[in-house]
């Protein structure tokens, strides 16, 4: 990898750390969100430091003919990963959201009864 590549990479790499840092620090990124971040940022710093070495001789000894091949297979299984974790939180915040959007319909329900005078069927739907 060539002097300036390696150099690219870790100012990258020290930029993305710095932004996450000051992102989770102004509550504007999640903890769990920045896990993933940081992880990238670090590969990005170790990356030019000899990682990318180690994934070669690792691709070689896998079997892969170009190594780039076996950093985009890694990075494509660690995004499948992300979508994943992503999909699981999508669908239990839809069922959040439906539990509360039925509790709001039912104490619009109870307000407007309690508008319209019918006070006493409240009070009678909380004893039964």
């Amino acid at each position: 990898m060539h002097l300036e590549t390696r150099i690219f990479l870790l100012a990258g790499g020290v930029i993305i750390l710095f932004l996450v840092v000051n992102l989770v620090r102004t509550r504007r990124l999640k903890e769990e969100f920045a896990l993933l971040w940081l992880g990238a940022a670090v590969l990005m710093v170790l990356a030019p430091l000899g990682l990318v070495d180690l994934l070669d001789k690792l691709a070689y000894a896998v079997g892969i003919e170009y190594p780039p091949a076996l950093i985009f297979t890694i990075a494509v299984v660690c995004l499948l990963g992300i979508l994943f974790q992503f999909s699981l939180r999508i669908s239990r915040f839809s069922d959040q959201i439906k539990v509360l959007a039925q509790e709001v319909a039912l104490l619009r329900h109870e307000l407007e009864t309690i508008r319209q005078g019918g006070s006493d069927e409240v009070k009678h739907a909380e004893q039964g």
